[in-house]
C-alpha cells in the first residue's frame, strides 16, 4: 500500500518517536511504499504565542501541506502518530480531501486530558474524562500554565463539539484494551478503535534471570513509576542491584543514587 506516515516530534525524545521510526521501517521491509512527513516542537520557540495558540486549534497551512503530500504520493492511507501541537486536527481534513483514509495512533490521552496522562500531583486523575476540561485549566495541567492548559482544553472542546474526532478519522489504534475503554468513555466511536500494542522487533527473548539485578528502561519521570521503583528498591536495602537506563526530569535524583545503585 501507499502510506504517508506523519509525526510531530517532541522537544524531549520519547517512545512515540521510537514507534514512529520502527513502524515506518517495518512497513517498508514488508513491501509497502511509505513516505514520511515530520515536524519538531523545537520550532515552537520561533512562533509568537498567539499564533501558536491559534495553530494548535487549526493549522490550515499544515492541512493544505498534508493534502498536497498525500496527493503527490498517491497515499491510500495517511497514518498520524502525533499531531500536537504544530500539525493540529486540520491535517485530518487535508488527508481526507486528498482521498486518503485517516488512521490515528493514540499514543497518549491527549484527546481527553490536557497533559495526556490522566495523572497529576502524583496521583491518577480523570476529572476531565467525559466533562468539559475546566479542571485542566484550574490545575495548570499542561506545562504548569493556565494559559497553555486553556489552549489545549479549547482544542479538545472545539473538536469534540464539532465532531472532528468522529467524522475526520477513519480508524484509531489504541495500545491496550485499558486505553481503548478510556477513549470510548471519552466519546470516540468504539467500532473504529483497534488495539495494537507497541513492539520490539529484535527482541532476544527472555533471559535466564541469572544476571542478578533488576532493570528499568524508560523516561525518568513521575508517571513512569520510577519513584515507586526507587522506594521499593530502598525497602530491599539495596540487596538487589538496580540498573536504570534513561533520561528525564528525575535524572538528578538517580545520579545521587548512582554510587549505591550501579548503572
Amino acid at each position: 500500500m501507499r502510506v504517508l506516515a506523519v509525526h510531530n516530534f517532541y522537544q524531549q525524545a520519547g517512545g512515540e518517536d521510537v514507534v514512529f521510526r520502527a513502524e515506518t521501517a517495518l512497513l517498508r521491509r514488508h513491501g509497502h511504499d511509505v513516505e514520511t512527513f515530520t515536524v519538531s516542537n523545537d520550532a515552537l520557540g520561533q512562533t509568537p504565542r498567539l499564533q501558536a495558540a491559534a495553530q494548535t486549534l487549526w493549522n490550515a497551512r499544515m492541512g493544505r501541506q498534508i493534502e498536497g503530500l498525500a496527493r503527490e504520493h498517491g497515499a491510500e492511507i495517511v497514518h498520524f502518530h502525533n499531531t500536537f501541537p504544530l500539525l493540529s486536527p486540520a491535517v485530518y481534513r487535508g488527508a481526507r480531501t486528498a482521498g486518503a483514509a485517516v488512521v490515528q495512533t493514540l499514543h497518549n490521552f491527549r484527546l481527553l486530558c490536557a497533559n495526556g496522562l490522566f495523572f497529576r500531583d502524583h496521583h491518577v486523575c480523570e476529572d476531565c474524562l467525559g466533562h468539559l476540561p475546566l479542571s485542566a485549566v484550574r490545575h495548570r495541567c499542561y506545562r504548569d500554565s493556565r494559559s497553555a492548559s486553556a489552549v489545549v482544553a479549547a482544542m479538545q472542546t472545539v473538536h469534540h463539539a464539532a465532531g472532528t474526532y468522529r467524522s475526520d478519522v477513519d480508524a484509531y489504534i489504541a495500545l491496550t484494551e485499558f486505553a481503548r475503554d478510556k477513549f470510548i468513555a471519552g466519546g470516540l466511536p468504539a467500532g473504529r478503535i483497534a488495539v495494537k500494542p507497541n513492539f520490539l522487533e529484535a527482541s532476544p527473548g527472555p533471559g535466564a534471570g541469572d544476571g542478578g539485578y533488576a532493570l528499568f528502561v524508560g523516561r525518568l519521570s513521575p508517571e513512569k513509576g520510577v519513584e515507586t521503583l526507587l522506594r521499593a528498591w530502598a525497602d530491599l536495602g539495596g540487596t538487589v542491584p538496580l540498573k536504570i537506563l534513561g533520561d528525564g526530569p528525575l535524572a538528578p535524583r538517580w545520579s545521587r543514587l548512582h554510587t549505591s545503585c550501579p548503572a
